[in-house]
């Protein structure tokens, strides 16, 4: 808030000779900022008069305007022990302004006067503005909390005039106005489209401006496929192994559709062969995923005839996985196996 919240105080001691064997003396204390629209208080301590004064305590402002008077009194007691509080002033053309405390001690004997300088200061209420999430899907609700607090972090009761909320080409697309806070808070929230512009937003409140991001709709599960990386001749079965896992890296449950093709480079020629590769070059799996989210089957390598000469070959994979009542993903993998010709 760029105010410090304890003040800082300014003492005024003086001891005041009546030429008596007393002395007479007093103590003012006021602090030396005084916060608009707060309460101001000065304290005046008085002991050992031995005559009747009047004292007062002003509070001057520069440039003609008006003077607040804090006390005024006449005191007939050797003592006085007051404590004045006062609405603190607006200052003038800004937020701050120099004023003085004047303090006058009048009597037969005794003529004192004092002047000090107090800051007034112009303190409005911190606010703060803050969202449920940093990031938003579209179709989800955007729920956000407003609170203005004083310098003594007390929650602000006060209307908001306005607050706003822009997308990210600075649009205005919601406001809100004249909002009253509920025990010193205030909850807004906001309904996005299906197909919201993606990017970030902002809110604004008493010149508090939280930023929040809507970002695309993200693949809601990831799909895993495990091949060996290399394949000998020696190799009887290989293991295919096709895993799901959602954002919070839960299994998914869902259905498996797999296929392991051979895929074969002419020598001579160094092109993929077109087209669909022929049925007997490819085995075709299915299942259902088990409770760890996997689908896993030993698979044959006889039909690929891996030992065949004068070709280059590999093995892909591709798996398909189905969640069950949602949707899909799909992924691709290929292992080569060694001795293959090489470009």
């Amino acid at each position: 808030m760029g105010a410090p919240v304890t003040p800082a105080c300014l003492l005024l001691l003086l001891h005041l000779t009546a030429g008596t064997s007393a002395e007479p003396h007093y103590v003012v204390v006021s602090p030396a900022v005084l916060y608009h629209p707060h309460t101001g208080t000065v304290s005046v301590h008085l002991s050992d008069l031995n005559e009747t004064i009047r004292v007062s305590v002003r509070l001057e402002r520069r440039g003609g305007l008006s003077t607040i008077t804090l006390l005024e009194r006449e005191v007939q007691e050797p003592r006085l022990h007051e404590n004045v509080r006062f609405q603190v002033p607006a200052p003038s053309g800004g937020q701050q302004e120099v004023a003085e405390l004047h303090v006058s001690i009048r009597g037969d004997a005794l003529q004192f006067s004092e002047r000090k300088k107090v800051l007034l200061w112009a303190l409005q209420p911190r606010t703060f503005v803050q969202t449920d999430k940093a990031i938003y899907k579209p179709g989800q609700t955007v729920k956000f909390r407003i609170v203005s607090l004083d310098k003594d972090f007390v929650p602000s009761t006060r209307k908001l005039p306005l607050v706003t909320v822009q997308d990210p080409s600075g649009n205005l697309i919601a406001q809100w106005r004249d909002v009253t806070p509920q025990q010193g808070i205030v909850d807004l929230s906001l309904l996005l489209s299906a197909e919201p512009a993606v990017g970030t937003y902002a809110t604004e409140a008493q010149g508090t401006r939280h930023s929040f991001s809507v970002g695309p709709v993200l693949p809601k599960f990831e799909v895993t496929l495990e091949l060996p990386p290399v394949v000998t001749v020696l190799d009887e079965t290989l293991l295919l192994r096709v895993c799901g896992r959602d954002t919070y890296g839960k299994p998914v449950q869902g259905r498996v559709q797999a296929s392991l093709c051979r895929e074969e480079q002419s020598a001579d020629h160094w092109y993929h062969l077109h087209g669909v590769l022929t049925g007997d070059l490819c085995t075709e799996l299915t299942g259902q995923t088990e409770s760890n989210g996997c689908f896993s089957r030993e698979v044959v390598t006889a039909p690929f005839n891996l030992t065949h000469s004068g070709y280059r070959m590999s093995l892909q994979a591709k798996a398909f996985l189905v969640e069950e009542g949602t949707g899909g993903s799909e992924i691709k993998h290929t292992c080569m196996p060694p001795g293959s010709p090489q470009h």
